[in-house]
Formats: structure tokens, C-alpha cells, sequence
């Protein structure tokens, strides 16, 4: 996934190189396919694939939206009983940190633990998420790789 923000108009634009759509969150709900966008080939496919086009999507951001982009090794995360962490997971758990009134950044935070702790902290797949909220003067932005 490929982001450009422009901070002060909000402004959003990405191409989407094989990971999940981003989830955009606007007033404490889910705005349902705001960032839907096909799925294109991986970054790497190598010379198989070596004149790929991006197609570049925009959106409009409002002040306080919280855009959310993460790695299908978040969602599919596994417990010891084989139960994935989950799309639904996820996203109610955001959902409810945000309502609660969680800083961004310790939404993030909580996030993380939540799904270490679903995987007995042995992750078996590549796991990144990034979460952050618009403002008009500015961006602050929060990423974390488990």
C-alpha cells in the first residue's frame, strides 16, 4: 500500500499494492467501502511482471478521521486453537477504543497487544499496521510492526 496525504487539505491518495483496502473510521463508526479499491499485484513480482501499472485512488478526508491500513497477517493471526483474530475482531476493537475516546496512538498500542496476545506472541506471518488521524493543521501518524 501506497499513501500520499496531503496534511493540509486532507487529500488522500493511494494505490493499493496487494494488501487489504484501508479502513476508514469517521465519527466513532466504519464508513463501509470508503477505500474500496481492486487489489493489484505485490511490489516484487519480479520480471514475470515488469510493466505493472498503479492505478492511484483518491478521497476526501474530514477532520478527525482516523484512516486504518494493515497487512493480512494482522487478520489472520491464529491463536493456539487455530481461531484467526479476525476482520470482525479488528475492526470492533477499534471501533470500541476509538468510542472510548483512545488517542490514536493508544488505540494502536492496545491493538498490538491484543493480537500478540491472541498468537501466544509467535507470529507466523508478516503483521503491520498503521493508524492515523486527520487534522487540518497536520497529521500525526502511528505504525507498528509486530
Amino acid at each position: 500500500m501506497f499513501l500520499h496525504l496531503q496534511r493540509t487539505t486532507g487529500q488522500l491518495s493511494w494505490a493499493n499494492c496487494g494488501h487489504p483496502p484501508p479502513i476508514l473510521l469517521r465519527r466513532q463508526d466504519v464508513v463501509p467501502g470508503a477505500f474500496d479499491s481492486p487489489p493489484e499485484l505485490p511490489l516484487g513480482m519480479g520480471p514475470a511482471h515488469p510493466d505493472i501499472s498503479r492505478r492511484v485512488h483518491a478521497a476526501q478526508l474530514e477532520p478527525g478521521d482516523r484512516v486504518l491500513c494493515y497487512t493480512d497477517g494482522v487478520v489472520d493471526a491464529r491463536s493456539s486453537d487455530g481461531e484467526l483474530f479476525g476482520e470482525e475482531r479488528f475492526v470492533d476493537f477499534i471501533l470500541r477504543a476509538t468510542a472510548a475516546g483512545e488517542p490514536a496512538f493508544e488505540v494502536l498500542r492496545r491493538l498490538v497487544h491484543a493480537i500478540l496476545d491472541h498468537q501466544q506472541h509467535r507470529l507466523t506471518d508478516d503483521a503491520t499496521v498503521l493508524l492515523f488521524e486527520w487534522h487540518p493543521t497536520g497529521a500525526r501518524m502511528f505504525t507498528s510492526e509486530l
